[in-house]
């Protein structure tokens, strides 16, 4: 079913209102998780709102942001999340980078406690926008679900890292990928719509390589909000060595230095992202780097295709190229999605949009 994205977002909005968030900031949270929809990753889109629905009725997740600042020193930061949702402390971390930046040309800001984050893609994409690099950092504290290189057990999170570097023409660089095989969330879409998954996304109890979404979320596989520490299996890294030793980068640098704290301790559910932020023009000083990165880019886009027809991308083409289409066709939801969020719609009593009542 297709759904448009305006009207997808105003729906959302009405829930996380209706749940207890503050109108300004459900629409943040709305439109951050449409937006990843419509950018071709459902995995950190509408299908988390159930699991978001959750956290607020159990408190784990605070439905009206708070956050305190912990500590400020010229272009340092370390703020505390409280536990608030991390699509309102992403839009904040955002602000306060641009602002940093401004005045001081840098900023390097930590955070802790933040509810999940989303995409974090979209951060570097709104940083871009304002002609920022930004390199992010990100770890998931309480969620111990991918097994480290040559490991059967879970002993990680997915450990997502996002670079945003703009272009004057607006198709900016932005590189966005979990550290594990596969994001949890595409194992949640997998469960919940039946797409394939790769061979190898998972490792079972035995050391084996499992396609099956059971392997993670064990017995609750088939409820609204499977627990992806549910399972005997894990989540494995990609590529090889070289993914895990970028995973554990992040535990250290996202948990570890910002106190969101590593997976080696049971801990809340929480996100910790260390974000570095600068403008590229200050390190300009011949007035021609963004002629390079232009060039560059056009170099990698000319390269020949191994397959005719297929073009060659940058990170941010399929996003780009995703929005195009969802613009025009809207949001693709499946069935089972679409009967979850009813659901939760009439459980708040807010009227569904016109197309699906």
């Amino acid at each position: 079913m297709y759904i448009d994205q305006n009207e997808m977002t105003n729906w959302l909005t009405e829930m996380f209102t209706a749940a207890g968030c503050p109108k300004e900031e459900a629409i943040l949270i709305a439109t951050h998780l449409v937006d990843a929809d419509a950018s071709g990753h459902p995995s950190h889109g509408i299908v988390r709102v159930p699991r978001y629905m959750e956290y607020i009725k159990e408190g784990t997740v605070r439905p009206v942001c708070a956050h305190e600042t912990l500590m400020s020193s010229g272009s340092l930061r370390l703020i505390d999340g409280l536990y608030s949702f991390g699509q309102v402390l992403g839009h904040h971390v955002v602000a306060q980078a641009k602002q940093m930046v401004a005045q001081d040309g840098l900023a390097l800001i930590g955070l802790r406690n933040a509810g999940h984050l989303g995409r974090i893609g979209g951060w570097a994409e709104l940083l871009a926008e304002a002609g920022l690099v930004s390199l992010h950092f990100v770890t998931v504290a309480g969620s111990r679900i991918v097994a480290p290189f040559g490991g059967r057990e879970a002993r990680i999170s997915t450990a997502p890292i996002a670079i945003g570097i703009p272009q004057d023409d607006g198709n900016h660089f932005i590189l966005d990928f979990a550290t594990s095989r596969v994001a949890e969330g595409k194992i949640l879409v997998s469960q919940k719509t039946g797409t394939k998954l790769p061979a190898d996304a998972m490792v079972d109890k035995n050391g084996e390589d499992s396609d099956q979404p059971v392997t993670i979320y064990g017995p609750s596989a088939t409820s609204s909000v499977p627990n992806p520490r549910g399972g005997e299996g894990a989540i494995q890294t990609f590529g090889q060595h070289k993914g895990s030793g970028l995973g554990l980068a992040c535990e250290l640098l996202a948990g570890a230095l910002t106190g969101a704290g590593t997976n080696a301790h049971d801990r809340p559910f929480c996100n910790g992202m260390l974000s570095l932020v600068f403008k590229a023009d200050d390190f300009d000083t011949e007035n021609a780097m963004q002629q390079e990165v232009q060039d560059f880019i056009a170099s990698i886009r000319d390269c020949p295709p191994r397959e005719t027809g297929k073009a060659v991308l940058i990170p941010g083409d399929p996003e780009r190229a995703k929005r195009e289409e969802v613009s025009v066709k809207g949001v693709s939801l499946s069935e089972a999605i679409i009967d979850q969020l009813k659901t939760i719609s009439d459980t708040l009593s807010v009227p569904q949009p016109d197309g699906l009542s």
